[in-house]
């Protein structure tokens, strides 16, 4: 299916500056190394670049470019015979004109969002969905109001089915976002705590993210995560079709008997259709057992044999989270991202990996937490305790916070460089340590120190 530059005039209200309205875009472009000849370039004005000052350039390749402005439209532009179009704000035109491209298609939509996994759990549902359908998932981190544009400007016939994931920081995002996507289908991981400085409180951050439904009819199904107890509170203010999936046994889609065999888990799932089915996972932790019990769910939904979608999950790896073994033990690189929620599951990883010596985890600060962050760095030292830690290396401002509540062995450092002389002393062929912080404290650099050393 093709799109044009006419098309763009029509969804966006844009002057057309010079070119011809016949020229094709099928392709959305903010990033001027990435455009191609039938690529829309979209101009963003950010704080340190204005990326107007490339939109000659791209015009060598592409075919069209958005702009803010009245007087690029240069000899040079002119004559290349490509298109500029003038508009107010080039990222609300850049979603006005995706909303177009997405009514095109009648492939469903499945969005998931939640304040936690939903990277993981959209990587999975993908996965179930594969079995027998040709799936487009969200590329890199393309979730958000100039990524999302981008993954609708990539569909194609070709596809049976899109998985995308929508993120949201800021109170009306989400709202925009289902404009654009207008999902069939909603997947809710669960409501933690990321951008609560933004968004008040819990209660906040489902108001928002629930508007993920926006556009959804009240029999299309959401997914909500039944151990989450926020969800459950809230679900009466959901007025589409609840199916509930997790550990609990009230739950649509449950999992139980969950047991570690080396580094798989195994367990089994109850469904409305099937009962008992065993399934196994490359990937630990309970948190990794809800991301299947979904995917499965959401596979089903749209015809997929539930046995043929548990065994496209066995191959199931993952890209946040990754287990790597050295000759100095087992490293658990989860450096990026962290909130109490993602923490929790990370240490069930670590409580739940088969050891031989000593379990350490290497904890930096949680950032952006808001008023209460000195409370979520001390509920994420009750999990240390909880889940076996032998040894604590706390890295940051909060982290002492971690030590003092787990009570267990360990060292407090106030640097990058005293977190990789103390990692370096607990490494041992038997022990596993586990890495884990917001982005922001930068532990991904030790892990990549130690790996090079």
């Amino acid at each position: 299916m093709d799109f044009y530059v006419r098309d763009v005039l029509k969804t966006t209200g844009g002057k057309l500056l010079c070119g011809s309205e016949d020229l094709i875009v099928n392709d959305i472009a903010i990033d001027s190394r990435e455009v191609k000849e039938d690529s829309l370039f979209v101009p963003i004005k950010g704080e340190k670049v204005d990326a107007h000052k490339f939109i000659v350039d791209v015009l060598n390749t592409a075919n069209a470019s958005l702009t803010m402005e009245d007087d690029v439209a240069s000899d040079e532009v002119v004559k290349s015979g490509k298109a500029l179009i003038r508009v107010d704000d080039t990222v609300l035109a850049m979603q006005a004109f995706a909303a177009y491209m997405r009514e095109q298609y009648h492939f469903p939509i499945i969005g998931v969002t939640g304040s936690v996994g939903k990277t993981t759990t959209r990587e999975m549902i993908a996965t179930a969905l594969s079995a027998s359908k040709n799936v487009l998932e969200t590329y890199k981190n393309y979730n958000s109001q100039v990524g999302v544009p981008m993954m609708i400007s990539r569909f194609t016939e070709s596809y049976d089915a899109a998985v995308l994931e929508m993120g949201m920081s800021e109170p009306g995002e989400m709202g925009r976002l289902s404009d654009m996507v207008k999902p069939d289908t909603a997947v809710f991981t669960l409501v933690g705590v990321a951008h609560i400085e933004q968004l008040k409180s819990q209660d906040g951050i489902f108001d928002e993210k629930i508007k993920i439904t926006k556009h959804m009819k009240s029999d299309d199904i959401i997914y909500l995560n039944g151990d989450d107890e926020l969800l459950r509170r809230r679900s009466k203010d959901v007025n589409n079709k609840i199916l509930w999936y997790g550990l609990s046994n009230d739950c649509d889609f449950k999992g139980y008997d969950i047991k570690i065999d080396g580094e798989k888990q195994v367990f089994k799932v109850d469904t409305p259709d099937v009962k008992g089915l065993e399934v196994t996972l490359n990937v630990l932790g309970e948190h990794n057992v809800r991301n299947a019990l979904v995917a499965l769910a959401v596979a089903t939904q749209y015809g997929v044999d539930i046995k043929d979608a548990a065994k496209a999950l066995e191959s199931f790896s993952g890209q946040r989270q990754t287990i790597i073994k050295t000759d100095k033990g087992v490293i658990i690189d989860d450096t990026y991202n962290a909130s109490p929620d993602s923490m929790k599951a990370s240490l069930s990883v670590l409580g739940g990996y088969d050891c031989k010596g000593k379990r350490v985890a290497v904890l930096a600060d949680m950032l952006e937490l808001g008023p209460n962050e000195v409370e979520y760095h001390k509920e994420v030292g009750r999990y240390v305790k909880e889940y076996g830690v032998d040894y604590l290396i706390a890295y940051g401002r909060l982290a002492k916070e971690y030590l003092n509540e787990s009570g267990i062995d360990g060292v407090l450092v106030d640097s990058l460089d005293e977190v990789y002389k103390e990692t370096v002393k607990v490494l041992n062929p038997d022990n596993v340590l586990l890495f884990k912080g917001s982005n922001g404290m930068k532990l991904k650099e030790i892990v990549s120190k130690i790996l090079q050393n």
